[in-house]
């Protein structure tokens, strides 16, 4: 098993538990001193309940073959037409909007994401290893992200995710009466404290096709690295990571500049972290020889399996988003909407979970017992872990020659 390494502090979580006579300063030396001083405690995280959500609601696409999409033609009657990246069209995995729109889906994702934030009232966040705080800290971001994605969804999602009035500066989410944001656990929390490992940004889903794939199963601490890893090998070799316009200007995803802080000397340390997951083939040797990389390639389009793009006139349903209507046959044949469906699978998944063992919440109870009888601040803080990682190596697998086009995306 493979190791993130780090130290996570929570960017203000120095609420105060209990009046002292001691100074807040000295207060918060002495809460370190003690977590540092701590072993790791052998505690996993049940995520049941979020493997089960997306299980129902994410389409899996496989490996990019960086093929050109054919161009979208206008139907009869119409001289409009949809638009779409081309060159991107085919990548990334997909989820089911169909299934996230019902008021008792967004219901069962609420209260997923409530569950999760429930997790650090019972546990020492401090004594666990990092890989398990970086996986409640993804999937407590997925989820979270999931059920804002629910409430403003909309084709292009650049101005909804980076605009002036961003639904990730919105703060819905509450660790132990502290609200906080989307981006606080992206910036604050996860970069601030993992500056030197980039496969996180791999694991914080953005709901755009230009972005790192969501997954079929929830983060966990034990298969974390190879579930980053993963998703970096499948996004960096692909049309959305890295692209090269008519064979000579490589041109990268937009994702590393909004990430720079992983990056320090962007153009040389981007381009080493690119290597160690490029496949053999032309775009690993163009980015060999290249002095720049351009990070702008981007993709705004919702990932949704249906509503994708927007058709124009004709008289026949060619829409994608006829999937939210679609109907499966059930049981004697008697038809079934797939989104209903699913909200029953999702909800029966949330109700038969629980997040530690008995064993476990035994201790967990003592922990904190103990951490009652204290005077302080809490932090949310990590050991340090061994490293245990080789960087860069090049996957030896060969990649799908790209087309050359001068058009770019």
């Amino acid at each position: 098993m493979r190791y993130l390494s780090g130290k996570i502090v929570a960017f203000g979580f120095m609420a105060m538990v209990a009046a002292g006579t001691a100074s807040a300063a000295q207060q918060r030396a002495d809460d370190s001193a003690r977590a540092d001083s701590r072993e790791t405690l052998d505690v996993t995280i049940n995520y049941d309940d979020v493997t089960g959500l997306l299980k129902n609601i994410v389409l899996v696409t496989g490996q990019s073959t960086r093929e050109r999409a054919a161009d979208i033609k206008s139907n009869i009657g119409t001289r409009f037409k949809a638009k779409r990246n081309v060159y991107t069209a085919y990548e990334g995995n997909r989820f089911y909007a169909a299934a996230l729109e019902e008021e008792d889906a967004y219901e069962v994702v609420k209260q997923i994401r409530m569950s999760l934030e429930k997790v650090l009232d019972k546990t020492p966040i401090t004594q666990l290893s990092t890989n398990e705080q970086v996986a409640y800290w993804l999937n407590l971001h997925n989820v979270a992200f999931l059920e804002e994605l629910m409430r403003h969804s909309q084709n292009n999602m650049q101005e909804l995710l980076y605009g002036e009035d961003s639904m990730l500066d919105r703060k819905f989410i509450t660790i132990r009466d502290t609200s906080i944001s989307l981006n606080d656990i992206r910036y604050n929390i996860l970069a601030r404290s993992l500056s030197h490992e980039p496969l996180i940004i791999y694991g914080l889903y953005e709901g755009v096709i230009g972005g790192p794939n969501i997954r079929k199963e929830a983060f966990t601490g034990e298969t974390l690295y190879a579930q980053l890893a993963a998703n970096a090998t499948e996004f960096i070799n692909s049309n959305r990571g890295t692209y090269l316009k008519g064979g000579r200007t490589v041109r990268v995803s937009s994702l590393y500049e909004r990430y720079n802080m992983f990056f320090p000397d962007f153009q040389k340390d981007l381009k080493a972290h690119l290597l160690s997951y490029l496949y053999q083939g032309r775009v690993r040797n163009n980015i060999e020889r290249a002095s720049f990389l351009k990070p702008d390639v981007d993709d705004w389009t919702v990932a949704s399996v249906r509503g994708n793009t927007r058709d124009y006139g004709g008289a026949l349903q060619t829409n994608g988003s006829a999937l939210a209507t679609a109907q499966m046959s059930g049981i004697n044949d008697v038809p079934v909407n797939i989104a209903s469906t699913l909200v029953t699978d999702m909800a029966d998944v949330a109700e038969n979970h629980m997040r530690f063992s008995p064993e476990q919440l035994k201790m967990l109870m003592q922990l904190n017992r103990q951490r009652a009888n204290r005077t302080g601040n809490v932090n949310i803080e990590e050991i340090q872990e061994p490293r245990n990682r080789t960087a860069g190596e090049g996957a030896q697998r060969p990649e799908p020659e790209p087309e050359d086009d001068e058009g770019g995306q």
